[in-house]
């Protein structure tokens, strides 16, 4: 009788000490989407959106894609700019791990990409 007190104890002090962000590695993940995606995907500063002539949107620029990879399936080209992954914005390599975390699971969900002037939306397969 005196143990689920004493567990009840334990999980609030140490079970919820930290929040769940805490200890996640994004830069990791990140890593591991694009490599698993078939995508180099990064985010757009002023001086990117300068070189590559995009209007002042927040995403993050695809500077490559793999043939025959997840992004090329969903027919993301080189060049676009990917605005959402599921339900999740998209603009820096945080964002874009969370955004991947969110859908972790699923077969495919949908992504928005930015491109020639309009926003386009694909099915995007989360594994091959």
């Amino acid at each position: 009788m005196r143990i689920l007190p004493l567990l009840l104890l334990t999980f609030l002090l140490f079970g919820c000490a930290s929040t769940p962000d805490e200890n996640i590695d994004y830069n990791t993940i990140y890593m591991e989407r694009c490599l698993s995606s078939g995508m180099m995907a990064v985010g757009l500063d002023d001086v990117l959106r300068e070189e590559t002539g995009l209007p002042g949107i927040d995403g993050m620029y695809i500077a490559n894609v793999e043939q025959g990879s997840a992004a090329a399936a969903a027919h993301i080209k080189t060049g676009d700019v990917l605005l959402q992954i599921g339900d999740e914005q998209v603009f820096d390599k945080e964002t874009f791990a969370k955004a991947f975390l969110a859908v972790e699971g699923k077969k495919t969900t949908k992504v928005k990409i930015y491109r020639g002037g309009g926003i386009l939306t694909f099915d995007f397969p989360l594994t091959l």
